[in-house]
């Protein structure tokens, strides 16, 4: 073969080693958002993990003991409430169904959660207004379950932020166009499997064609190691701005496990990397041992 000709040979095989690339990243890249970021099981994980439930509970609190004061209930009273019918397990659990719920395509709000709750609210109102010496007339009844109403509405309106109208779009294309993930990555795995097919016709030794699969897998490597780490160097998802704690601190939490997961996905690619540099070596044909020089003239014979 020519110069020139293994310089165009070069040049083409750099070329179909760098479309391999692009195609190991978008496999690798369809598979960890499709376990991921697509996943409500990892959402609700992250839900478990961050101080939601707790920061919520916090926000609720404080907004529920303000409507008292209005309503001349002393803060006491929401002592038991949020000692028995509202607690952190209670909205993590909310949350979790609301979020399952959001994955599969739907914001609808389960009603037999704040019936639950409206019911408990109204039986701990009519108690407190016994105590604090009121007859439960028609009136009263009225004024109380109003108020119950309305904390309810308080209620959904915090924990039920996974629920949020809004949303309802984002939900439909979640749960539509979510599985095209997994069709992305099969496409990208053909995609693959015919630049190998046509790389390795280029070279007759394996050795040779080795080495521009290891250009592909490390570029791959690279490609996916790049964003995530600058991404959690610089703090990327603290910097969202959210009012909330209870919602930022679910955010931010989602935002670096995914960003986590995109980075340690990277390793894939560089494993494939260490192991075919560690093939292409141990193939290495051993060098030849020189021959001993002979004397001019030839070895002499024997006496």
């Amino acid at each position: 073969m020519t110069k020139s000709a293994r310089t165009v040979r070069s040049l083409l095989c750099t070329l179909v080693s760098f479309l391999m690339s692009l195609f190991v990243v978008l496999t690798v890249l369809c598979l960890t958002l499709s376990a991921t970021v697509l996943n409500p099981a990892f959402a609700v994980r992250v839900l478990a993990r961050s101080q939601f439930s707790e920061a919520l509970c916090g926000e609720l609190r404080e907004e529920f003991v303000s409507y008292g004061n209005a309503c001349n209930i002393d803060e006491s009273f929401f002592d038991g409430v949020f000692g028995t019918d509202i607690t952190p397990e209670s909205i993590d659990a909310d949350a979790s169904a609301a979020l399952r719920r959001f994955y599969a395509g739907s914001v609808e709000r389960d009603p037999a959660v704040t019936e639950a709750l409206q019911s408990a609210l109204l039986t701990k109102l009519q108690a407190y207004a016994v105590e604090q010496g009121f007859t439960l007339d028609d009136t009263v009844n009225e004024n109380l379950q109003t108020i119950a109403s309305e904390l309810c509405t308080l209620y959904d309106a915090y924990a039920g932020v996974f629920s949020a109208s809004y949303f309802a779009t984002a939900a439909q294309l979640l749960a539509r166009y979510s599985p095209y993930a997994l069709y992305a990555a099969a496409a990208g795995a053909a995609g693959f499997a015919v630049c190998a097919v046509i790389l390795r016709l280029f070279f007759t030794k394996r050795r040779s064609c080795l080495r521009f699969f290891i250009y592909a897998f490390s570029a791959a490597a690279l490609m996916l190691l790049a964003a995530p780490a600058a991404g959690l160097a610089l703090g990327a998802a603290d910097r969202v701005n959210i009012s909330l704690l209870s919602l930022y601190d679910f955010v931010t939490g989602f935002l670096n496990a995914a960003m986590l997961s995109v980075l340690l996905s990277a390793l894939v690619p560089a494993l494939v990397t260490a192991l075919l540099a560690f093939a292409r070596r141990s193939g290495k044909a051993p060098k030849a041992e020189a021959e001993p020089p002979q004397p001019e003239g030839g070895r002499e014979s024997g006496g």
